[in-house]
């Protein structure tokens, strides 16, 4: 009967604890649960929004889906390895929303470029008129002008740099020129 008795306490115990356990596990999983879909109610906010043409809006949201997401890796990172399944998965989320929001911020870019006054970015140019200027260089396509110190090796380039506005003229000072190779 002791014998018995102490299994019992044994047993309560250990299931006791793997309540515990699962709570822990269940709480960092359904943490990770609500960052995701407030992911996806961001990610549909940004429908209508390029329905209508409203690239300032669609930019907004990309901001709002970014910032969740850093704060959902954060989080998965420090303790969601607690939990494996759910550890890869958000993994995986996390890095399809990164080129979600990618993807879209270059469609945002090529809509509507002055939402990123201010604003580092990253894209393919092709110049359709090259101007040199002292000891600067323009490379113009429609209303973007971008300034460097050099005419490029190839005709298509990836151009990084912060966004400025001159008049009508949208201005990028370029802190880096890649050619685009096939």
């Amino acid at each position: 009967m002791k014998n018995l008795k102490n299994r019992l306490f044994r047993v309560k115990r250990f299931l006791s604890q793997l309540v515990i356990i699962l709570s822990i596990l269940g709480i960092i999983t359904f943490s990770l649960f609500i960052f995701e879909e407030s992911i996806q109610i961001a990610t549909f906010g940004t429908w209508p929004a390029q329905d209508t043409g409203d690239w300032m809006l669609v930019l907004k949201g990309l901001d709002t889906i970014s910032s969740i997401n850093k704060a959902m890796k954060a989080v998965n990172y420090s303790v969601g390895w607690l939990q494996p399944f759910a550890f890869f998965s958000y993994r995986a989320f996390g890095k399809a929303t990164d080129y979600y929001v990618e993807s879209l911020k270059r469609k945002v870019f090529a809509n509507s470029p002055e939402c990123f006054l201010g604003r580092k970015v990253e894209f393919v140019f092709i110049p359709k008129r090259i101007e040199k200027e002292g000891i600067r260089v323009k490379l113009i396509n429609g209303r973007i002008c971008v300034l460097t110190s050099s005419i490029p090796d190839t005709q298509k380039i990836i151009v990084s740099g912060i966004i400025e506005r001159k008049g009508n003229l949208l201005i990028v000072k370029a802190d880096s020129i890649k050619p685009v190779r096939k």
